[in-house]
């Protein structure tokens, strides 16, 4: 069970993630979040629409639906209170399918077509692996934003592991 632990683990710890980022984020102003920083999606904004899109894009191919989406940087929410709701909502449910992913699934393929590439670019990749894509891409997309928000002015929140781990809660965690 290992194995599976892990991916209930990244995806508790990535909802923990989003919860602090999005926390933070709610002491920018708008046009702050949709500032052209120069990062790969641009603003704030774009990259967390960005995160959930693709959160979005595996969601279907988990649930065996054809993919609705065709670009990388579509905008799904240009509201900001419901890109976030829609982010927890999501990060929710990556818990709850994780938790109830049966073991021997993980060793199991995903095949789909990937988005944004030609249309040969057919995949069948084990699906502990594109879970650990899944989580992997948030990481490094936090990252930018992370790095955004003190370009921005404003102090960005811890989102360590090692304080996950820890269970450590302050001002950026939320009152649960």
């Amino acid at each position: 069970m290992g194995p599976l632990l892990d991916l209930i683990t990244a995806a508790e710890y990535n909802a923990w993630a989003n919860a602090r980022i999005y926390n933070a984020l709610r002491g920018l102003s708008d046009a702050e979040r949709r500032e052209d920083r120069r990062a790969f999606f641009g603003s704030i904004h774009n990259t967390m629409n960005h995160i959930l899109l693709a959160d979005l894009i595996y969601r279907e191919r988990l649930e065996k639906k054809p993919t609705t989406y065709t670009r990388l940087d579509e905008v799904l929410h240009d509201d900001f209170d419901a890109l976030e709701a829609a982010h927890r909502a999501n990060d929710a449910w990556y818990i709850g399918f994780c938790r109830d992913l049966a073991p021997e699934a993980l060793e199991g393929d995903l095949t789909f077509t990937a988005v944004g590439l030609d249309e040969d670019s057919h995949f069948s990749l084990p699906l502990r692996l594109c879970l650990t894509n899944l989580f992997q891409h948030q990481i490094h997309h936090r990252g930018h934003v992370h790095h955004m928000i003190s370009h921005a002015g404003a102090a960005p929140p811890p989102v360590d592991v090692v304080k996950f781990g820890r269970g450590d809660r302050d001002q950026w965690s939320d009152a649960a």
